[in-house]
């Protein structure tokens, strides 16, 4: 075996080769397809608002898992066990927060991004602090990705990052460029069956390997067992600071601040389906993936333990070294499928879905921020849909350009693949999450002490890099390294600092600083829905009306429709609610659907839906299909 604990042959080589290529030509041509249903930027970026939670949902998957997952979660899996769940089962405590806070307020309210949601709630000062803090932190999740997928090119072929690297970027930024928001979602839902599939693959072969279920378990250290090994004991992992550092800080990050992530639930058709997406991924998507990403970890364990108690290879296998703990994922994944190249392009391939699937999104976000925080704002406020799509694309590739130069920041660092994300992410993060948090639950938090809690809160933590004894009092109970606890209990020093300054300068400045947040506040929801529909919400719970019989009227103004009184009553609708139309097969997921508002006319029958062309072609509606109809507000 070289240097990297595994070889390959020309044959199997080629064999993984052709997989790549087939799955990037599948991917292409998927981001090529739905580049179609990208009429204006909204479209572009949050595809009309018209899917199902159930498709973002799915998709979901492969946005939360990037290429990282597998090489960070497998390492840290190898060395600590089963506490590698971590940090994808922690994020149940802020679930009601973002459901019944965070979404509403952004999605009433029409937010197009977190730097316009501070805009608005505070000031345009604080907009462009905030602009500068995200796209760093979108920016440190690029090259991060883009780093590991070369670190694992590297392991298996040799090639070094310096040449993998660049072509896979080049290919990433070609079909987001092109594909927008919807692109992405339809390919993330490809590629999450794809992960599940892959390492669901990979652990029947460790397992099988291993001589099934209850070897595993036999030759799995104790402490590797437990979800919560090294509650204070181990500085660079350990359960106490992984909570802080990770689930407060990080959740909240991804929850909150993550512009890709919210966009997700944009492109969602109400609040509700949103809810059900949210609840979805915290209930079945994580602990599905904590395993997928951390199980091949806790698989090698068991592997190298068994070899070193009967004094060798498995009987069919060869020797399993696991050398650099970077490369456990692939070394494990490469021994246990028997060299089947076939079955470890395929796995080679998820890798790469997971690297795209992450960074599609993260592209797509930053590209976003770009056009409606600063092209649009700032330089050409006013301009056509057709010429701001053209500039989105140039904002997709410039992303890419700037996530490839980050690599080489990423390659001169030094630790486990998780203390390198930790180093950087948990500095970026805790002032601006902070504020976000504030701001969307304290109505009387004003722009001043949002504008110096992201000022100063972020030069405290910076100033922590090296005067790192002011964490002492945070962290008194560990032991180690002071470098370890560091890492973690950094996020918590710079949020609790964050929020010491938000609330004195608050209470010093609030009734000098007073600016009407209506809508942008938890407790200003009602005024929010109101808004969002443009009169008075109608909550009475009505059903839905099934195959419905589109009919052209030209006399109808766009954006509106107009059906039959029985269909009103089963809809228990009003003239003038919001509701949502969409092609009646539902394994669409929303592709071809609008939001429309709805007028009686007595004139049609019962499965008549009256509408103008453009409102029809705006749906992306085929002739002859039936519509399903649904209330909103």
């Amino acid at each position: 075996m070289d240097s990297f604990g595994i070889e390959l042959e020309n044959g199997s080589i080629i064999a993984i080769a052709i997989v790549a290529v087939v799955y990037i030509a599948v991917i292409t041509a998927f981001g090529g397809y739905f580049a179609r249903f990208n009429k204006n930027i909204n479209d572009f970026f949050y595809s009309g608002n018209r899917f199902s939670w159930w498709l973002p949902a799915a998709s979901m998957v492969a946005t939360g898992i990037g290429s990282y997952s597998y090489l960070k979660y497998s390492e840290q899996g190898y060395n600590t066990g089963m506490s590698s769940t971590m940090t994808y089962l922690n994020d149940w405590f802020l679930a009601p927060f973002f459901l019944f806070g965070w979404l509403p307020i952004i999605y009433f309210a029409r937010i197009k991004s977190v730097p316009e949601y501070f805009e608005r709630r505070f000031n345009r000062t604080a907009r462009y602090i905030s602009l500068t803090i995200i796209l760093a932190y979108m920016f440190f999740y690029i090259g991060y990705n883009l780093y590991t997928i070369g670190v694992a090119l590297e392991g298996m072929f040799g090639v070094p990052q310096l040449y993998s690297v660049p072509i896979l970027a080049a290919f990433l930024g070609a079909y987001v460029t092109f594909g927008g928001q919807t692109a992405v979602i339809f390919t993330d839902l490809f590629q999450g069956i794809m992960l599940y599939v892959a390492g669901g693959l990979a652990i029947f072969a460790g397992i099988y390997a291993l001589g099934g279920f209850d070897e595993w378990w036999a030759y799995l250290p104790v402490n590797h067992r437990l979800p919560f090994v090294h509650l204070t004991d181990n500085p660079m992992f350990n359960s106490a600071g992984l909570f802080w550092g990770e689930a407060l800080a990080g959740s909240i990050a991804f929850t909150f601040m993550n512009q890709g992530f919210l966009m997700r639930y944009l492109t969602i058709k109400s609040v509700n389906e949103g809810r059900k997406a949210a609840f979805f991924n915290v209930m079945v998507t994580l602990p599905v993936s904590a395993v997928i990403v951390g199980a091949i970890g806790w698989i090698g364990k068991s592997l190298v333990i068994k070899q070193t108690v009967t004094g060798g290879a498995l009987a069919g296998y060869e020797f399993v070294d696991i050398q650099n703990t970077f490369h456990t994922f692939i070394i494990v994944c490469w021994a246990t499928v028997k060299h089947n190249a076939w079955i470890f392009g395929f796995i080679v391939a998820a890798l790469m879905a997971a690297l795209m699937s992450t960074i599609d999104t993260l592209i797509n976000a930053c590209a976003a921020i770009g056009i409606y925080d600063l092209y649009k704002p700032l330089i050409k406020p006013e301009a056509s849909d057709e010429h701001y799509l053209k500039a989105a694309r140039w904002a997709s590739i410039i992303t890419t350009f700037i996530g490839l130069l980050l690599v080489i920041w990423f390659h001169a660092q030094k630790g486990s693949l998780m203390s390198i994300h930790y180093k950087g992410i948990m500095i970026i993060i805790p002032a601006i999450v902070t504020t976000i948090f504030m701001g969307a639950f304290w109505k009387r938090f004003n722009a001043t002490a949002a504008c110096a809690s992201m000022i100063l809160g972020s030069i405290v933590t910076v100033i922590t890099v090296w005067f790192p004894d002011v964490i002492d009092p945070l962290a008194w109970f560990l032991s180690g390294p002071q470098n370890g606890i560091y890492i973690y209990f950094r996020a918590l020093f710079g949020m609790l600092i964050t929020a010491v300054i938000g609330f004195v300068i608050t209470l010093l400045t609030s009734h000098r600083d007073d600016k009407d947040v209506t809508g942008l506040t938890i407790d200003t929801l009602d005024e929010a829905m109101h808004s969002y529909k443009g009169g008075e919400p109608n909550h009475e719970v009505g059903k839905k009306v099934y195959e419905m019989q589109v009919k052209k009227d030209e006399s109808i103004q766009a954006d509106w429709i107009e059906v039959a009184p029985s269909a009103m009553t089963t809809l228990k609708a009003r003239d003038g609610d919001l509701l949502y139309m969409t092609d009646s097969r539902w394994w669409l997921g929303g592709l071809r659907s609008y939001h429309v508002k709805v007028k009686t006319n007595k004139a049609l029958g019962d499965k008549d839906i009256a509408m103008s062309t453009p409102t029809f072609e705006e749906a992306y509606f085929l002739p002859g299909k039936a519509v399903t109809l649904e209330k909103i507000i």
